[in-house]
């Protein structure tokens, strides 16, 4: 008998966020019915696909959106291939004054959980990151702020400050992928 791999909620509905189409490639291919919305990159574009999909429908709050891509790890505690769940996020390239960190009060699933800083380039590691991506803190607060549920899923293709050629992002997505089909088919 299969384990429980993830603790799911009752959801009517996801809709998943990628921040490229390469992202998001694999993943309408094998679920070519789920919705799947290129969000852009960084927080800018983020905002304002979030706030598009809120002006567009009625999310309910029975509705989850997910925000899927890849991330890079600070170091070898969180291996390159391996699919987190980020529940805290920080704005890392602002002033210290200006920070704060967001917090996913129920996480999606039992993958392994992770801090994340938010950043527009890779810059040194902040304090208490595990990973960094250019897009998670916009999900939470956006969802603090209009009160939908939300999950970021995050699969490592880089240590962070590796050149772009040592990315290994074949990997990360085959490994995305399979979990969000997981997710999906509520496993």
């Amino acid at each position: 008998m299969p384990t429980q791999a993830y603790y799911t909620p009752l959801v009517s509905m996801y809709i998943y966020l990628f921040p490229t189409e390469l992202e998001a490639a694999a993943f309408r291919k094998a679920r070519p019915n789920a919705e799947a919305i290129i969000s852009g990159v960084g927080m800018a574009a983020t905002a304002a696909t979030i706030a598009s999909i809120y002006k567009h429908r009625a999310l309910t709050h029975d509705d989850c959106i997910i925000l899927a891509g890849i991330a890079g790890t600070y170091s070898d505690a969180v291996p390159i291939g391996e699919v987190v769940e980020v529940v805290s996020e920080e704005c890392a390239e602002l002033p210290q004054r200006f920070q704060r960190t967001y917090i996913q009060p129920t996480p999606l699933t039992l993958l392994r959980q992770v801090s994340s800083a938010t950043v527009h380039s890779s810059h040194t590691k902040p304090s208490n990151a595990d990973i960094e991506n250019m897009e998670g803190a916009t999900l939470m607060a956006m969802a603090e702020v209009l009160g939908f549920r939300y999950a970021e899923i995050r699969a490592i293709s880089n240590h962070v400050g590796d050149s772009f050629p040592d990315w290994q992002i074949e990997k990360a997505l085959t490994s995305l992928t399979t979990e969000l089909i997981r997710i999906e088919d509520g496993e």
